[in-house]
């Protein structure tokens, strides 16, 4: 009986492990590299979106990351 137990306890911390893990912080935004010429030019030309997508699509940053770098520009 004690061992169904436990056994269901391991297992449920090694989900909550995984999914933990799972979890990325987002870098700090001065980490990461500037935007290229593609990247500003979009964003000049008011296209924000394709400009997050360049982004990310060229630093491998997240959606947030990328989203902080473009707003970091525009301002």
């Amino acid at each position: 009986m004690w061992q169904t137990t436990f056994f269901a306890s391991v297992a449920t911390l090694c989900v909550l492990a995984a999914v933990h893990a799972m979890r990325r912080k987002p870098r700090d935004v001065s980490a990461l590299p500037d935007p290229s010429d593609a990247v500003k030019a979009l964003l000049r030309s008011g296209n924000r979106i394709a400009a997050i997508r360049a982004c990310r699509r060229q630093s491998g940053a997240s959606l947030l990351e990328a989203k902080r770098v473009i707003a970091r520009h525009a301002a």
